[in-house]
């Protein structure tokens, strides 16, 4: 287990010799935040007091964590940040006033934090973490890192062994449930962020992933413009949520054999082939995935995503990361 801080994921930011670029896609589609204790929508740049929200679950009354936690991003941060993922332009990276918090999110805008683009995440947002975090009701910067890692090389493992087929979203619930970082403050729990957790004897699909990751929670930004669709996206009515909402578990399904048998396959795979550091250095695995297209295709002025129902047509050949 490592200890990742700050300055490693800017420097990793910095030497982010990326082979893959995110694709441009035309049309706004806002997202209008709102106050996720009353349902009334935010003035632009404006925080409410400091007030609790109730928890349906317990009926206690909780306080989001990150109520204390402005950004410590600067400008240049986010210029690096788009240079290193090449960001389209129709995607705009906002830094937060002071008084911001990412738990009531500027009108029109989504708050993202550093270390999801260095676990993997890429823009505009794959369906299927927009359909994750719809299903758990969480805010993009509620996942932890290590949470992301577990989504995006999860479902590139799936993919890789399931020969082209997307992971679906009743596998990810019958595997992982949503755990709360739990933070108390003056007798009052505070809760927000959440990881991902195996159920039962249900091991990670990815392993190694750090220990600590600094600093993440505080290197947050506002994302705004066309940040949430893919081309010919499939599922262009969904949008993960911009304000903050309390996990629960997922119920557990009954997986069919071919699923099963995917999963034995990722379990019984060589450890170095699913550990955080080796998936992450290859970036082929984002391509394939659909996450990211390559610099030739970007070049020659193709579409870079295919639809999901086009890749699982194609069933393409799966190469193993680092192979020729």
């Amino acid at each position: 287990m490592s200890s990742v801080t700050r300055g490693d994921a800017l420097r990793r930011v910095e030497g982010e010799a990326s082979p893959c670029v995110s694709p441009s896609m035309e049309g706004v589609l806002p997202i209008r935040g709102v106050d996720g204790s009353t349902g009334e929508a935010l003035p632009m740049g404006v925080v409410p007091g400091l007030r609790g929200v109730g928890d349906p679950y317990t009926a206690d009354v909780v306080r989001w964590a990150a109520m204390d936690v402005p950004s410590i991003m600067v400008e240049e941060d986010l210029t690096k940040l788009r240079e290193a993922y090449m960001i389209p332009e129709d995607i705009e990276l906002i830094l937060p006033e002071p008084n911001e918090r990412a738990c009531f999110p500027r009108r029109g805008c989504t708050a993202l934090h550093l270390n999801a683009f260095v676990s993997g995440m890429r823009l505009p947002l794959h369906p299927m973490f927009r359909r994750i975090l719809r299903a758990y009701d969480l805010a993009p910067t509620q996942v932890s890192p290590n949470g992301w890692s577990q989504m995006v090389e999860g479902m590139y493992l799936w993919f890789r062994h399931s020969f082209g087929a997307e992971m679906s979203l009743h596998v990810f619930q019958t595997i992982y449930q949503p755990r709360k970082l739990p933070r108390k403050k003056g007798g009052l729990e505070e809760v927000g962020w959440y990881y991902f957790c195996p159920w039962g004897s249900h091991k990670p699909l990815v392993t190694g992933c750090p220990s600590s990751i600094k600093q993440w929670k505080e290197s947050w930004f506002w994302v705004s413009g066309n940040w949430q669709r893919v081309y010919d996206d499939p599922e262009p009515d969904l949008d993960a949520p911009s304000v903050y909402g309390i996990a629960s578990p997922l119920p557990r399904c009954e997986l069919s054999g071919d699923v099963v048998d995917v999963l034995k396959s990722i379990y019984q795979a060589d450890q170095k082939t699913r550990s955080y550091g080796f998936l992450l250095n290859r970036h082929r695995c984002l391509v394939e995935l659909g996450l990211m297209a390559s610099k030739a295709e970007m070049d020659q002025g193709r579409r870079p995503r295919p639809t999901l129902a086009k890749l699982t047509k194609q069933r393409p050949k799966i190469l193993v990361p680092g192979s020729a």
